[in-house]
């Protein structure tokens, strides 16, 4: 069986190349629209593709080799656990940019891993980060992902649109929308220093019902 160097040479290689270069791109350039937004909570920093599992194996490798490819992804909120699907959310959200804009599922994804990131270097780590990163991913989106930190989105969401109409289609340098994500941010960074509260306001409100047996 040819080892997984072997598989990724030549023509796939190459495209794979081209491929995460495009990516990477546009990559930057969404790190930097978020790092605007975020300037009141602080400086998150140049992008760095070291931050993020960005491969060039493609999914007929998996599929076939799956003991010879990695499996570990930025974190669970992907759609996948495989790192390459990070660099297809960015290909794919740019290609339906002209029509959708930011609302689709693709850019849902591309920006909890982003934001996720941009939120650990404003020192809101596990739990808090993951939660800002999908809360900002669903109020710049309309997506929800698809798993844990309800309560976490539902307040980012809350606090968000608490000035202004639920509307999407916000540009990252206003300044409303600058303040507005301080305003989140501190409520994050409250969690953080306040473990009881946070336990309090996050807790699940849904209601179970004893089994009677």
């Amino acid at each position: 069986m040819a080892n997984l160097d072997e598989l990724i040479q030549g023509k796939e290689l190459t495209e794979g190349k081209i491929k995460i270069a495009k990516a990477l791109r546009i990559a930057v350039r969404e790190w930097e629209n978020i790092r605007l937004s975020l300037q009141l909570c602080g400086d998150i920093g140049e992008f760095s593709k070291d931050d993020f599992m960005i491969g060039i194996i493609s999914e007929d490798i998996i599929i076939n080799h799956p003991l010879k490819s990695p499996t570990k992804s930025v974190s669970f909120f992907s759609p996948t656990y495989y790192p390459m699907y990070f660099v297809a959310n960015l290909l794919v959200m740019e290609e339906k940019m002209s029509e959708d804009g930011y609302g689709t599922v693709e850019a849902l994804y591309t920006f909890i891993e982003l934001v996720t990131k941009a939120a650990f270097r404003l020192g809101l780590e596990g739990n808090f980060g993951m939660g800002f990163g999908s809360g900002y991913a669903n109020v710049r989106t309309r997506w929800i992902g698809e798993k844990g930190y309800t309560q976490e989105r539902l307040r980012f969401e809350k606090i968000f649109f608490q000035n202004r109409s639920k509307d999407y289609d916000w540009e990252f340098y206003w300044t409303s929308v600058q303040e507005d994500m301080k305003n989140v941010y501190d409520q994050f960074i409250f969690w953080r220093d306040n473990p009881e509260d946070y336990s309090r306001d996050t807790k699940s409100k849904a209601k179970v019902k004893p089994l009677i047996v």
